[in-house]
């Protein structure tokens, strides 16, 4: 196997077992950095590994880190933030959207292209949904702001 290639590897994650994608170079070393960004200090989080199961974290500033390295390792998600076309008193608009909540890193390209592919008609809210439960995720795509009839394009 090439070095970018992924294997799938069983985690051992709040006492469940599941499988994560890993890369292959990430599964031969028993420690694995991640970039915390679930509050400003943007901790750097090492995450060790012994034989495929986490076994410890380390370096998290605050009481959320440990779960989103646990988190990031087992299952990945990303907030999606795109636009959407919007035809809206003889005028195209574009329409920011973003997922309502997190979703799998992995359905990343499908959503954007479910997203790239929606038009919408007429004036929406901010929080309209757009696109509901995106590529099966239970997620829905909400409008980020309300464009009315008499809206501009800048």
């Amino acid at each position: 196997m090439s070095r970018d290639q992924k294997a799938i590897k069983t985690v051992k994650f709040n006492n469940e077992i599941k499988k994560s994608e890993l890369k292959m170079s990430e599964i031969n070393k028993n420690a694995i950095k991640v970039c915390c960004t679930t509050c400003p200090k943007e901790c750097v989080v090492t995450v060790f590994l012994e034989d495929g199961l986490l076994v410890n974290v380390e370096g998290q500033g605050c009481k959320r880190g440990e779960k989103f390295a646990q988190k990031e390792i087992i299952t990945p998600e990303r907030t999606l933030t795109s636009t959407v076309m919007v035809e809206c008193g003889g005028k195209l608009l574009l329409l920011p959207v973003k997922t309502a909540a997190p979703i799998p890193k992995k359905e990343m390209a499908l959503a954007m292209n479910t997203i790239r592919q929606t038009k919408l008609t007429g004036p929406c809210r901010m929080g309209d949904v757009v696109i509901p439960n995106v590529c099966g995720t239970g997620v829905d795509v909400v409008a980020c702001r309300s464009i009315k009839e008499n809206d501009h394009a800048c």
